[in-house]
């Protein structure tokens, strides 16, 4: 599922605002993450920026925020009770999700 995230989020992302890494490396994760550790990237995704690093739900927020065709996501997203719904179904999808381990997509590569 996560490949799978990456390539829709790729395609949308004509102004390559974003770049993906592969998590369950450790030694790259130490690198872009500091002290992010496996338990929480096999948890959920995360967005991590120079001032703030966010998981799950709000890390869809934030990548909207720079991909223009995601932003109706962020303006709806963010409304009260859309909010903690979000939340609500995004922890419910991860914890469903199949986790087998290290990504070898090339969408992963810094």
């Amino acid at each position: 599922m996560c490949r799978r995230s990456v390539r829709r989020l790729h395609r949308l992302d004509w102004l390559n605002r974003l770049t993906f890494a592969d998590g369950t490396d450790p030694e790259r994760r130490e690198r872009l993450a500091p002290g992010l550790t496996d338990a929480q990237i096999m948890r959920e995704m995360w967005v991590v920026e120079p001032d703030r690093r966010s998981g799950g739900y709000d890390a869809i927020l934030r990548m909207s925020r720079v991909v223009p065709l995601l932003w109706p996501v962020l303006l709806v997203g963010s409304l009260p009770g859309i909010y903690q719904l979000g939340h609500a179904v995004y922890r419910n999808i991860a914890a469903r999700r199949q986790r087998r381990g290290r990504c070898t997509d090339e969408f992963c590569a810094p």
